[in-house]
């Protein structure tokens, strides 16, 4: 667990990325050898170019929007709106404005 999660206190997601001009800031928020949880801010036109996933997930938009292009289709995502991939699918991130977003990764 992240020391920046503090047990028996009240947090925000969002709140433990900043954003920052023309860059893509990541914290592992729990990472152990079954799962990963990711927070991320993507500031507007920054993404992450097309990879596939090591396991299944989930991706959580906490903030601002963006697009997740997925096997071949893009995705509109705005704050509050969740994405689900497959193992081993092909996905983009892409910022069309300022995007935080919190990743639920398996790795089995």
């Amino acid at each position: 667990m992240s020391e920046a999660i503090k047990a028996g206190e009240v947090f925000k997601l969002a709140e433990l990325v900043p954003y920052v001009e023309g860059k893509i800031v990541n914290m592992d928020v729990v990472h152990n050898d079954k799962m990963k949880l990711v927070v991320m801010a993507f500031d507007e036109g920054t993404g992450l170019s097309e990879h596939a996933a090591p396991g299944e997930a989930i991706i959580f938009a906490l903030d601002g929007e963006g697009v997740i292009g997925y096997e071949g289709e893009n995705h509109p995502i705005k704050a509050g709106e969740n994405f689900h991939f497959a193992k081993a699918g092909l996905h983009s991130v892409t910022a069309v404005k300022k995007f935080k977003m919190a990743l639920l990764l398996t790795l089995e």
